[in-house]
């Protein structure tokens, strides 16, 4: 999950990475502390101009931008323009599939053509469209980590995730109101899962440590990496921390990072945000700035527990958006350490 925020501390409003421009404003409180969340009319979204951008180095695979929460440059999903196009991660259920649509019109891509629906995880600002887009897209199977699948198919469970994601936010709907996926529409994948499209096929790679249910994807024939957010969060040339609770896990992180090293990647696509063109330099990056960030947090855990206090602490070198989230998934797992 990834979400704007902008802490209301004690001195004022402490801003992080700030790309708001001329917006609404909207204050909520969550388990984390008050966030200012910025964001336009989210309907407003399918009068956009979609936003799409090739890959380099490839051909037929496009980074688009998704609109998460209405704003640009917050999630990126991926189209394949390939014999069975694909699609790599849905987004938010209220934004995410109307920039799609608008995407793969522009593209030349019929809807029902589009063969493959693939949510990283089930993070619903990486999954919440899924629904809506395999209504929309009829012939399309979906493919999850087999850990997660059960959340898009289930009613019952992907409500309970809706509900947990709108305690840890603090605010009813943060990514919309997803749709269950038909179960007889989804695939379940895994570690060494293969997803034909047609010219070549994609490789699931099991990648825990942000999530159990995450799975990143391996495009051999143009050594592109689709990093869900197993290699964090690609911001002004930068990486930043992706750890938030309930389930980050540091060994597991690292653990994952030396699985996709050896892929010897060329390319990293990132749903937060965008392509970063030396997929090993961002991998190489991220193995050194999660432990620093962990042993930050640490430190400065032992003179108070607040994960407020601390990213204030933190933000000016570790000043992504979400920060505070990223502290309490770390003060988590710390605990349990």
């Amino acid at each position: 999950m990834f979400y704007r925020s902008v802490v209301q501390s004690g001195d004022g409003v402490r801003t992080g990475s700030d790309r708001t421009g001329e917006v609404g404003e909207q204050y909520v409180e969550s388990e984390h502390g008050t966030y200012k969340f910025a964001g336009v009319d989210r309907g407003a979204v399918t009068e956009l101009e979609p936003d799409i951008e090739r890959v380099p180095g490839t051909d037929d695979i496009y980074r688009v931008d998704g609109r998460l929460m209405g704003q640009p440059e917050q999630l990126a999903v991926y189209v394949l323009d390939t014999p069975e196009p694909a699609v790599v991660d849905t987004g938010a259920a209220d934004t995410t599939p109307a920039a799609v649509l608008a995407a793969l019109e522009e593209l030349g891509i019929d809807r029902e053509d589009v063969a493959h629906l693939i949510p990283t995880h089930v993070h619903l600002d990486h999954a919440g469209g899924t629904g809506e887009l395999a209504g929309d897209c009829p012939n399309a199977t979906v493919h999850c980590h087999e850990r997660g699948i059960d959340f898009l198919t289930d009613p019952d469970l992907l409500e309970k995730l809706k509900e947990s994601v709108e305690r840890a936010i603090g605010m009813p709907e943060p990514y919309g109101d997803p749709d269950p996926v038909p179960p007889e529409r989804a695939r379940s994948i895994t570690d060494g899962t293969t997803i034909d499209l047609g010219d070549r096929t994609l490789e699931a790679i099991d990648a825990p440590g942000h999530a159990p249910h995450q799975a990143c994807l391996f495009d051999p024939s143009t050594d592109v990496l689709f990093t869900a957010d197993a290699v964090g969060m690609w911001y002004d040339e930068e990486i930043y921390p992706a750890t938030l609770p309930p389930n980050f896990d540091l060994e597991d992180c690292l653990d994952t990072l030396e699985r996709l090293t050896e892929r010897e990647p060329e390319v990293a696509c990132f749903p937060h945000f965008g392509v970063a063109p030396d997929a090993m330099a961002c991998l190489e990056r991220y193995e050194q700035r999660l432990p620093a960030f962990v042993d930050a947090v640490a430190t400065a855990a032992e003179t108070t527990d607040d994960p407020v206090q601390i990213a204030n602490e933190l933000r000016e070198e570790w000043g992504s958006m979400g920060l505070e989230g990223d502290v309490a998934g770390v003060l988590l797992y710390l605990s349990d350490d």
